[in-house]
């Protein structure tokens, strides 16, 4: 199932400066999986060393909020997965 995770600019970095990556899985959590696989150095940007999503991850699937601790949230073909850092400071 290919389903499109869009990539918030500071990101991008990460995935060889895509803006978008096609990743597989049936749930946030698979999809996600799936991008650190293809981009194994984004990991430590979006999860801890136990895998438990950060908090500074925001995820929207179809632009409506998909909570972190929810990472087994089913998604379906054609989805679009939407990742944002949160960045605090003033």
């Amino acid at each position: 199932m290919s389903i499109r995770v869009h990539l918030y600019s500071s990101l991008r970095k990460y995935a060889d400066n895509r803006d978008m990556v096609d990743v597989a899985g049936t749930t946030v959590g698979e999809c996600l999986n799936d991008l650190t696989r293809q981009f194994p150095s984004i990991s430590p940007i979006l999860f801890d060393e136990t895998g438990k999503p950060l908090e500074k991850v925001f995820v929207s699937i179809n632009l409506e909020s998909a909570y972190r601790e929810k990472m087994t949230t089913p998604v379906k073909e054609n989805d679009d997965l939407y990742l944002i850092l949160i960045v605090a400071g003033g």
